[in-house]
């Protein structure tokens, strides 16, 4: 138990706690409204207390970066009091108000307070899975992939914004108590990362019409500043379903990008990658009505419309779990093989698409190549020119990460 040790910071209880005077009106017995699991989160601070019928406890928290699990403890409730002793001495012993099944909020005469709040269920079960995120308060991008395994492993994939960088698959562990997430972190994630993130879960079972939806908030301290932030995910399926789908783009999300500070010629729009912001690469995959299509498994098409003309490529995929390469070498030895990581929600409704510095270079460069191609102004038989397609991307592009979001195209 690490309670005390009692921070400095007031906290005010979301339910509206009107503390009585000198607590003198709180003397029923509450010992059986505690029994359940509460969690506390806020800055510097989260703990999960999971209270049986018999009094008996264990707490399970972080406190500016020191992590205990599973302290055992007992909890005594009478006259508006609070008794709380710990296997570890960490104890203690203050003023007590509650609103059943809603929160409770423990004071010392001082007036310090901390406030925890009745977890209705263990989401443990729940967050299991595969996440994408659609929305932050953080950054104004959906670049982020969490997968939480049953052993406790987790695994993220997407843009780190303390860390200015993308990264894939970085693994963590996690522990979810109640709606309680402590997550130790690795230095996979960068220099900056702390060792311990907590979150509050929210889970909603058909959130949206896309499926489950979860949200996270944290809450961290940077020198005197606090900094509080949400996220929501959409649950995703870890294996594709591609046979006979057909998406249509509906926008992009673009991060970490910079490049030469110079307008550029790129599939008939300029760009310059010094001052972009993902609109003229929205606006663009909107006018050419750019779409996908899996004719089967194992077989990809784009298409578009370019100049009033259609448009359109295919080539053999290899899919390994969400990672999804589009052999285009396979077409013509002038093409790149292009890397994706690929999700689908539950229904096959929507598709994220994913793609690195790298990937979006192949991935383009492609395209203006066939473009150019089928405008008759390449020969794809010659390969100092095609290379040439290739490099003026690479050149003007020094970083940059890419999610496109598609839906399931009208029949």
């Amino acid at each position: 138990m690490k309670i005390f040790k009692l921070m400095t910071v007031a906290l005010v209880a979301m339910f509206g706690f009107i503390a009585c005077d000198k607590h003198e009106c709180n003397d029923y017995d509450h010992s059986a409204d505690i029994v359940g699991t509460w969690t506390c989160h806020e800055a510097g601070y989260a703990e999960a207390l999971v209270i049986k019928a018999d009094g008996s406890v264990l707490s399970t928290g972080v406190e500016n970066g020191e992590f205990w699990e599973n302290v055992k403890g007992n909890i005594v409730v009478e006259n508006g009091t609070i008794t709380m002793t710990f296997e570890d001495n960490d104890n203690f012993k203050g003023h007590f108000d509650i609103v059943p099944g809603v929160a409770f909020s423990i004071f010392t005469e001082e007036g310090d307070h901390m406030t925890y709040y009745y977890c209705k269920e263990d989401l443990s079960d729940e967050i299991v899975g595969m996440w994408v995120c659609t929305y932050s308060t953080l950054i104004d991008v959906d670049m982020g992939i969490n997968t939480y395994n049953a052993d406790g492993k987790a695994l993220f994939t997407g843009f780190v914004p303390w860390n200015d960088g993308y990264m894939l698959s970085a693994e963590s562990t996690y522990k979810v108590i109640g709606d309680l997430m402590i997550q130790k972190m690795t230095s996979d994630l960068g220099e900056s990362t702390p060792q311990f993130m907590t979150f509050r879960l929210e889970y909603a079972p058909n959130g949206s019409e896309h499926g489950d939806v979860l949200t996270s908030t944290s809450c961290m301290v940077e020198g005197d500043e606090v900094i509080e932030s949400s996220a929501s995910y959409l649950r995703v399926k870890q294996t594709l379903d591609l046979a006979g789908k057909k998406y249509d783009y509906i926008k992009t999300f673009v991060t970490n990008v910079d490049g030469l500070d110079k307008d550029i010629n790129f599939m008939g729009f300029e760009f310059n990658f010094a001052k972009m912001d993902g609109v003229k690469l929205d606006k663009m995959l909107k006018t050419l009505l750019f779409n996908v299509e899996f004719p089967d498994a194992n077989t990809i098409k784009y298409a578009c419309h370019y100049n009033n003309e259609p448009m359109s490529m295919d080539a053999p995929i290899v899919v390994d779990g969400n990672k999804m390469t589009v052999k285009m070498s396979t077409k013509n030895a002038a093409y790149k093989d292009v890397d994706l990581y690929t999700f689908q929600d539950k229904d096959n409704t929507q598709m994220h698409m994913y793609m690195s510095r790298t990937a979006f270079i192949n991935f383009f460069g492609n395209m203006q190549a066939t473009m150019m191609s089928q405008m008759g102004n390449l020969d794809l038989t010659d390969a100092a020119a095609v290379k040439a397609v290739f490099d003026s991307i690479d050149e003007a592009v020094e970083t940059i990460n890419v999610s496109f979001v598609m839906e399931k195209a009208a029949k």
